[in-house]
């Protein structure tokens, strides 16, 4: 008697490999070595231990039949001996009195779980109809494409996929073949009503690929799953092929022709009238910058006049003031004339009181010297006192010298007095001094005043009197010839400057008319 099950002869149960070489395949059973399809009712009897290999993209399913529904699944890569730690369901169906050797029931699948896998579609010619205004036209479309899918190793898709293929060996081509007859009646109903729902002209649907598979995936998405078990992630329209032999097709063409060329006179009328009114618009902007420039011009020439009769008004106010100033200064000049003479006739009359004055003193002095000289100095009898005459001739003798000297003083001052109080010009010499005094040199010789003058807009100068009346003489110049020199606020008529009126012989006019100061040079 075998203890454990150890020396008892098994049914099946062989230690086995287990793994998938297949290449093409969505399902595929697995099945012990030399052993076709059903061929024993212990293909499935797997003992623990046996060898497991789950290659990268595979998942190995375990199907119990001891637990009808339930399932594990190793997810590869994986390659390691069947054991109950890694199929957590087979631990509560193998009993310990077997020591977890005892053969358990368990059909083997392997999914493809592969991402991004591809099946592809061609749609023969079907008719689809024009949108307005060519709703009478029917053009044959031919799409071709491809759906892609992935299969997910979750439970519910697992399920799904064992009922949408009943437990059998599936091929990629069986997925295609299955899935054939749903993306062409799914595509052909989306597209033949695209040209109407998208208003995109039918014979432009290649504009609507990108978005006309999305929109398609959308529509039957669910079916694929419902039908074949996979999950749908995209469907990629790679052609729209029109028969172009067809003559629905080519009256469309003809028509869509003509439309088209309608179209475009129709635009290049809309163009032409667009550019008419745009030289309109132009014209009238045109116009009204015209306008804003000449008034713009206007208010500057107005805003010009202005400053210009600001600048004469202000021209002849400042004429105006250098006469006032001018004769301010010949008034002022004038009393300080008379000023002077009335210091001069005073000064003589003090010189004259003065010497009246010492006069008088002198005469007393002599009188007292004449009676030092009949002076009695000790004689008594009444005659001439030597001694009393020599001390009066002694000071009658200074105080004639005094009276000299007055007297000279006294005819200098009234000489002085007399003279006209004139000062001398510079690089003048001043007459011999009173009393035989040498004079001082001569000062120097004051430079003559230059003037710059204007003539007809040119500058000419500096030049000095002399030659400007010379060419006062000879026409070149007149009053209202403007001039200016060192010390003038402004340039100013000759007319206006006291030291060159007599150039022309003639006053300076009054409130005459006089062009503007010229500028600072």
């Amino acid at each position: 008697m075998a203890f454990l099950g150890f020396g008892k002869k098994s049914e099946g149960g062989l230690m086995d490999a287990i793994r998938c070489d297949e290449k093409d395949f969505l399902i595929w059973k697995w099945r012990p070595a030399g052993q076709a399809v059903n061929s024993t009712s212990k293909e499935n009897a797997i003992r623990t231990g046996s060898s497991i290999d789950v290659r990268p993209g595979q998942a190995a399913v375990f199907l119990y039949q001891q637990k009808e529904g339930e399932y594990d699944v190793i997810k590869g890569p994986y390659g390691g001996k069947i054991e109950t730690d890694n199929l957590p369901i087979l631990s509560s169906i193998i009993g310990t009195a077997y020591a977890g050797g005892t053969p358990f029931q368990a059909s083997v699948y392997f999914f493809n779980l592969a991402r991004g896998q591809k099946v592809s579609f061609t749609i023969p010619y079907f008719s689809v109809p024009a949108a307005p205004p060519y709703e009478n036209y029917m053009v044959p479309v031919a799409i071709k494409g491809s759906l892609v899918f992935n299969v997910p190793n979750d439970k519910q898709y697992v399920k799904n996929l064992f009922e949408a293929w009943g437990g059998n060996d599936t091929t990629m081509a069986e997925l295609e073949e299955k899935l054939k007859d749903l993306l062409i009646q799914g595509i052909k109903g989306i597209v033949a009503n695209a040209p109407q729902q998208t208003g995109v002209f039918v014979l432009q649907l290649n504009k609507l690929q990108n978005s006309l598979g999305k929109y398609i995936l959308s529509e039957i998405g669910d079916r694929v799953f419902f039908n074949a078990g996979v999950v749908a992630t995209d469907i990629l329209i790679t052609e729209i092929r029109f028969d172009e032999e067809d003559e629905g097709y080519r009256q469309l063409k003809q028509a869509s022709t003509d439309f088209a060329h309608s179209i475009n006179m129709q635009n290049q009328e809309t163009l032409l009238l667009a550019k008419a009114q745009e030289r309109e618009r132009m014209k009238v902007d045109q116009q009204a910058r015209n306008k804003s420039v000449i008034y713009t011009t206007e208010m500057n020439l107005k805003h010009q006049e202005d400053m210009l009769a600001r600048m004469r008004d202000e021209g002849q106010f400042a004429q105006h003031q250098q006469t006032l100033a001018a004769a301010e200064q010949a008034h002022m000049m004038n009393q300080a004339g008379m000023h002077r003479a009335d210091l001069a006739s005073e000064t003589a009359f003090l010189g004259a009181h003065q010497v009246n004055v010492q006069a008088d003193v002198m005469k007393t002095g002599l009188n007292n010297m004449g009676d030092m000289g009949a002076m009695n100095l000790g004689g008594g009898n009444g005659h001439m006192n030597p001694a009393g005459m020599m001390t009066s001739m002694m000071m009658g003798t200074a105080v004639a010298s005094q009276m000299g000297g007055m007297m000279n003083n006294m005819g200098s001052a009234i000489n002085q007095s007399m003279q006209p109080q004139v000062q001398p010009q510079m690089g003048q010499t001043p007459p011999p001094m009173p009393g035989g005094m040498q004079a001082p040199p001569p000062m120097p010789t004051q430079q003559a005043v230059q003037y710059f003058i204007n003539v007809n807009g040119q500058q000419y100068g500096p030049c000095d009197t002399n030659a400007m009346m010379q060419m006062a003489q000879s026409g070149q110049i007149d009053p209202q010839t403007m001039v200016w020199t060192n010390g003038m606020p402004a340039w100013a008529p000759i007319c206006q400057v006291p030291a060159l009126a007599s150039l022309f012989q003639q006053a300076p006019p009054q409130g005459g008319m006089c062009p503007p100061p010229f500028p600072n040079m």
